[in-house]
């Protein structure tokens, strides 16, 4: 047997600290050969997470977003026991503040056009020309103001089938003549009908959700449902907030509503329907990924607008569909999660008429290349860019068509369609209809997933057509709590050389955290410690030291208040990637390799392991092997 883990936790650290190189002959890179490194993540003053949800609302997911309210209490159970242990422990409870958007933000519908300079009535014109030799026509927008309507006609926001943006029309039918050609850049390129408003085309009553005929797609705006008889409608952003669950708050939150209403604006129930039911409406161009953007860009432009003002004032008026508040989302340097939730991948261009993919009657132009429209849609790392690029700790979940029925992290891969097997009428049995299963292969989600992890943001992916959300939604409860982990910048030389620990905001030590968890603990046991290191950013078993640091929450002993920082301080390896052998070691820090010890621990029988077969590699330490391996059983 191997001696105890802290005796050789203590004999590694004194080896270190006495691994001195001046007696040896050679080229130093100085004294301290083992270098140190520390991560810091500080959590919010203010909010633990600014979630949002972006919710595909086309023809094909009323099952999927049913799936998805049914399976929320999950979501809210877990943050809530999260925040009951915070609260028994004497810790601040966690906030969160959850918006919705859809996935709506054009539909562009080809029937033939492309773009000439040759179309009747245009001609040296590059204009969208119809099948027909008749360039395609377009309402006129007064967007710059009601001085470009034509006679007989006057800018408003309530013509026919386009209200809430400005067009011209006649007043007294509030018709809009079909009077602009569409102009377009590239001759030869396919041009389509660029639609940004509910039509109800092929979508049968009650399958509304938040939409309204004849007014815009969301376009990124926060959502929510409406009662336009009554003239009531949900708040955009629901505020699980500190005061909801604290001592003396009352159970309910600043906006006065209990824990339990702020469930039902999500979910629905009684006469009041969900937000999360978005419908099944909207656009058959899914855009997930542009209006995540969107919708976050315009938050933090102050463009958002709620329903009812942060005091609890309702600000909605039913007559023009306006909310008159400004959304309190997103909150300074909280983590901001964004969940997507879809059938089909993401389809993000531009919204022009002949830039952006056109969709083409029985072909999903979206993902097969073959049509030519891939090379229209922004690039995934430009809009992943976007959210690295606002600061923040970044969380993603992905609900989204994966090849697998059932699968979370690595394991969710595309390249076949999933099947779902609890579609009503086809209870057990491989469904991929329009109203159930994988529609078409997530590759562009699945890229943004990827994305997001390798570059450190804790993330969730889930198969659309799971029978049960339960599990992906406490999974993406697990990313909206503190931080689930830490991403170290270099390798640890050991995992008994690495400190966890929380410092208040003055910058002094509160706490340091136990741990970590040696290989092999699992079950009850792993809560005989406050973290350990994992293969991934996603939770796992506990490893030997790796870049991955996961916080186990459940004990409530690693908890950090909201201003405060999680550090984790160690020695990290020499070279970065650790080494294999002594040559190794003098290849990169000069000298002679009989001079060094690429060390890689002692094994069971006090014996030096070798780097060369060892899973992971050693780090370079100063002296012979033999003096080394020797100490190394003192």
């Amino acid at each position: 047997m191997s001696r105890p883990f802290r005796v050789r936790a203590l004999a590694l650290l004194a080896l270190f600290a006495a691994a001195g190189c001046q007696d040896y002959n050679f080229n130093p890179v100085g004294k301290c050969l083992i270098q140190p490194g520390n991560t810091r993540e500080r959590l919010s003053d203010v909010s633990t997470a600014d979630v949002l949800f972006i919710v595909d609302e086309s023809g094909s997911m009323q099952g999927e977003q049913q799936k998805l309210a049914a399976n929320f209490d999950a979501f809210i159970t877990r943050l809530n026991g999260t925040n009951q242990r915070r609260v028994d422990n004497g810790l601040q409870p966690i906030d969160f503040h959850i918006a919705v958007t859809t996935t709506s933000i054009f539909f562009n519908y080809g029937r033939g056009e492309t773009c000439r300079n040759d179309c009747a009535g245009a001609v040296g014109q590059n204009v969208c020309c119809q099948t027909t030799n008749a360039p395609l026509r377009q309402p006129r927008s007064c967007a710059a103001g009601p001085g470009v309507c034509a006679a007989g006609t006057e800018c408003r926001t309530d013509c026919n089938g386009l209200k809430g943006d400005p067009y011209c029309c006649i007043p007294t039918t509030l018709v809009p003549p079909v009077s602009d050609v569409v102009a377009c850049t590239t001759l030869g390129a396919r041009c389509g009908t660029m639609q940004q408003h509910y039509d109800f085309q092929g979508c049968d009553p009650g399958e509304e959700g938040i939409a309204v005929r004849d007014w815009p797609y969301a376009r990124g705006d926060f959502v929510s449902w409406t009662d336009a008889v009554g003239g009531t409608a949900n708040p955009r952003v629901l505020h699980f907030d500190k005061q909801l669950y604290q001592a003396g708050g009352g159970g309910v939150n600043r906006q006065s509503f209990t824990q339990a209403q702020l469930q039902q604006f999500f979910v629905g129930g009684g006469a009041v329907n969900g937000n999360v039911i978005v419908g099944t409406c909207g656009s058959g161009e899914e855009q997930a990924l542009e209006a995540a953007r969107l919708a976050v860009q315009k938050a933090i432009d102050g463009q958002q607008h709620d329903t009812y003002s942060i005091a609890g004032a309702q600000t909605w008026t039913p007559a023009t569909r306006t909310a008159g508040s400004a959304a309190e989302w997103p909150h300074e340097n909280a983590k901001l999660v964004l969940v997507f939730v879809g059938d089909e991948d993401d389809c993000s261009s531009p919204v022009d008429a002949s830039d952006g993919v056109v969709w083409l009657p029985g072909e999903d132009t979206c993902v097969d290349s073959s049509q030519g429209e891939l090379g229209k849609q922004y690039r995934v790392t430009e809009i992943v860019d976007y959210f690295f690029g606002l600061g923040r700790p970044l969380g993603a979940a992905f609900i989204f068509p994966a090849a697998q029925t059932q699968c979370s992290g690595a394991e969710c891969t595309v390249g076949g369609l999933c099947c779902a097997t609890d579609c009503p009428g086809t209870i057990g049995v491989c469904t991929n209809n329009a109203v159930c299963g994988a529609q078409s292969p997530g590759y562009r989600l699945l890229e943004a997933a990827n994305q997001f992890r390798a570059r450190g943001a804790s993330v969730v992916t889930g198969s659309i057509c799971d029978p049960a959300f339960g599990t992906i939604l406490d999974d993406i409860a697990r990313i909206v709590e503190p931080p689930s982990g830490l991403t170290l910048p270099t390798l640890p030389a050991a995992d008994v050389v690495t400190v966890l620990r929380i410092a208040g905001q003055d910058g002094k030590i509160r706490k340091t955290c136990r741990g970590p968890a040696p290989v092999g603990t699992a079950g009850t046991a792993l809560d005989d410690y406050d973290w350990w290191f994992t293969e991934t950013t996603d939770e796992g078993p506990p490893t030997g030291a790796s870049q991955y640091v996961f916080i186990n929450h459940n004990t409530g002993q690693c908890e950090a208040n909201p201003g405060e920082t999680y550090s984790a301080d160690y020695l990290g390896r020499i070279p970065a990637a650790g080494c294999r052998s002594e040559i190794e070691c003098s290849n990169a820090l000069g000298g002679r390799a009989a001079d060094w010890t690429c060390f890689a621990g002692v094994a069971a029988g006090d014996v030096c392991l070798n780097p060369a077969s060892t899973p992971s590699p050693g780090t370079c330490i100063c002296g012979s092997v033999e003096k080394n391996c020797a100490a190394g059983r003192q």
